[in-house]
């Protein structure tokens, strides 16, 4: 085997490994109005990108934890409720 079928090969093999869903802080925040009124109001999953993030990323959570509480408020529920169904949609997919 020559240098370039090695080279091949293990850029294959990269390939082909499983991956995890990546979301930048960016993209988190720009979606995070729209999952959470979902999340709250129709009790719907978080979608996996975003749930991989908030799990890796404490500021991130951290944020869209409050934004739940004040979300929730708006919304006529207690917000510890908004809270809590956040993190129980971080913890379960």
């Amino acid at each position: 085997m020559n240098t370039e079928d090695s080279w091949t090969n293990t850029v294959l093999a990269h390939a082909r490994r499983p991956f995890e869903v990546w979301l930048s802080c960016d993209d988190c925040f720009d979606r995070s109005d729209a999952i959470l009124e979902d999340v709250l109001d129709r009790d719907l999953p978080l979608p996996a990108d975003l749930r991989a993030h908030l799990i890796g990323c404490p500021a991130c959570r951290d944020e869209m934890e409050t934004l739940a509480e004040l979300i929730a408020a708006d919304s006529g529920l207690d917000p510890a409720e908004g809270r809590e169904r956040l993190d129980a949609r971080i913890a379960r997919p």
